[in-house]
């Protein structure tokens, strides 16, 4: 027996996925928001007889009858919101909408929540909305088909420009989309379906198409089972009832006075009370619901119970009929939790995710980096010392997806130097953390070639000694590069004659002087007219780990260091081949 398929509506704020809904509903959920804008997960059940009634007429053209009792949409408020929708072996939607404004295409939302469906290889449709606004445009029949014959031959310019502009933009993200009129093959081709939530028109094609590519191709998948699986929405208070569960069930049958197995927290509890919205009614804003005995997937669900306050959202939920099969189906979910959960004894990353399913995805995104642990739940005191233990810097880091911390646990995190990564979005967490991989490695790399001597010639100015020898005081110019103190000086025929040990700038001690500063000196080990002379022109000896570190970081050397760095390998290879190496990097 086939159960309804799941549909997730996605898509960038205002192009119309409530609206979708409402006008499939008839209800005005979407003026209800508050802005507009979706606050919550919620479920609408669209039954066959509904799904048969408005697109009757499609259905006889194209000569296919319901096999599946109907479709129950999820509206999300964004993208995260699908990225919880993940249980163990991939996304619980099995179909997906993507709704796209025909006049704006693809928009930031619009690319995240493509990217959320790559990632999750869920099947989806383009519902191209608001065609209502393209120049020219007259609604003359609810049928997308038949009202594009009707238009003015301009209209349908209009039209073509717009709709295939929007097809490009798809392209760049190798999703190949085509009019679901114009495909003969789905298996390769997405199907963009124009329509226009505002008049409906699109909206009968638009659900024979979900039924179509369900029904042929996601037959398998829509096998009912009889063991219960689902998953925790959000966790509500209700009035008379207390804390309860939205949730979705996805396979198999709940029921009044089940056990109910939850894996976040891990617990069992009874089902004291189940309620679902009436069809064609949002299960987030509906205020009066239908209490049954059970439900059947797919089904949204409102679920009551004692001590359900610390429920996660996101939970995977189980149901059994006495309490030795609850138990046995607990400790089957705390095994699967322990097989995807990690935690060793090494150096590496800190993983965190709300649901098992998001672990396993977590994992998986970061396995081309070490992990040192990865668990389900808030990121915690424990999770910060996991880090801190990590002894690379570049690993001591909590990456976090869907999941909170606290504000304790945040300043614990700041105060240890432990960097937090957190997001909604699943791959923006990977994208994140290599962009903080790459400037930790450069500001690594800086602090390890600010602690180097630095190529530097100076030259020692006429008139300007200060003391003769221990140390020696020079007034000098610095004709290139960078000087620092606790540097060797040497002389064009590669003599040592000295070290900086300190430097002055208007009577002040400086870490540093380059190019064109004159500066004070004191140089120990030389004496002025035995070492060193008035103009003599002096070169910072580089020992040769130091210069090889140099040229493998030479991004960091100004211009100005470069041709000192050259001047003083000329001068280091003329007095012995030690470095052998080539000075045309520069």
């Amino acid at each position: 027996m086939l159960r309804q398929p799941i549909i997730a509506v996605l898509g960038h704020v205002d192009h119309g996925k409530t609206s979708l809904l409402d006008r499939i509903r008839q209800t005005a959920i979407a003026a209800k928001e508050a802005g507009g804008i979706t606050q919550a997960i919620g479920t609408t059940e669209i039954p066959a007889s509904a799904v048969k009634e408005i697109c009757d007429s499609i259905l006889k053209k194209f000569r296919f009858d319901l096999t599946v009792p109907g479709l129950l949409f999820i509206d999300t408020p964004g993208h995260e919101a699908f990225s919880t929708l993940r249980h163990r072996g991939g996304a619980i939607a099995d179909l997906a909408v993507l709704v796209v404004d025909i006049m704006e295409g693809i928009m930031p939302q619009t690319k995240e929540s493509i990217e959320i469906l790559k990632e999750s290889k869920t099947p989806f449709v383009v519902a191209v909305n608001k065609i209502d606004r393209i120049p020219g445009w007259k609604m003359e029949n609810a049928e997308f088909l038949q009202d594009y014959n009707l238009q003015s031959s301009e209209a349908q310019g209009e039209f073509e420009t717009y709709f295939y502009k929007l097809v490009e933009q798809f392209d760049a993200f190798s999703i190949p989309v085509e009019r679901f009129d114009r495909i003969t093959d789905f298996t390769k081709k997405v199907a963009g379906v124009p329509m226009s939530t505002k008049t409906g028109e699109g909206i009968a094609e638009f659900l024979a198409i979900l039924i179509g590519l369900a029904q042929q191709f996601l037959k398998k998948e829509l096998v009912k089972t009889d063991h219960s699986a689902g998953m925790v929405l959000e966790v509500k208070e209700f009035t008379g009832m207390g804390t309860t569960l939205d949730a979705i069930i996805y396979d198999g049958e709940i029921s009044r006075n089940d056990f109910l197995i939850i894996s976040n927290p891990p617990m069992i509890a009874k089902v004291r009370s189940l309620m679902i919205p009436q069809p064609m009614r949002d299960i987030r804003t509906e205020k009066k619901f239908l209490q049954v005995d059970n439900a059947v997937a797919a089904a949204g669900v409102k679920i009551s119970g004692a001590g359900l306050d610390d429920v996660i959202a996101g939970a995977e939920i189980r149901t059994a009929k006495n309490m030795a099969d609850a138990e046995k189906m607990l400790n089957e979910l705390e095994q699967a939790r322990e097989e995807v959960e990690v935690r060793v004894e090494a150096d590496g990353l800190v993983l965190k995710a709300d649901t098992l399913g998001s672990l396993e995805a977590l994992k998986k995104i970061f396995c081309a980096h070490p992990i040192r642990s990865a668990t389900i739940g808030r990121i915690s005191k424990r999770d910060i010392m996991e880090a801190e233990a990590s002894p690379e810097n570049i690993h001591k880091v909590v990456v976090g997806f869907n999941i909170s911390i606290s504000p304790e646990n945040e300043l614990m995190a700041k105060n240890n130097k432990i960097k937090i990564i957190r997001s909604d979005v699943i791959y923006k967490l990977i994208e994140d953390y290599e962009k903080w991989l790459e400037e930790e490695k450069e500001a690594i790399k800086k602090k390890e070639i600010d602690s180097l001597p630095r190529p530097a010639v100076i030259r020692i100015l006429p008139g300007c000694v200060f003391r003769a020898s221990n140390p020696a005081i020079v007034g000098c110019e610095v004709s290139e590069g960078l000087i620092k103190p606790d540097v060797d000086l040497m002389k064009e025929d590669g003599k040592v004659v000295g070290q900086v040990k300190q430097i002055q700038s208007q009577g002040i001690n400086v870490e540093s002087a380059k190019t064109a500063e004159k500066i004070a000196i004191s140089i120990s080990s030389a004496a002025v007219g035995r070492q060193i002379k008035e103009g003599d022109v002096l070169y910072t000896h580089i020992k040769s780990n130091v210069y090889v570190k140099l040229m493998k970081n030479a991004e960091f050397l100004s211009g100005s260091e470069k041709s000192a760095l050259e001047k003083i390998f000329e001068i280091e290879k003329l007095n012995d081949s030690k470095y052998g190496m080539q000075s045309a990097i520069f």
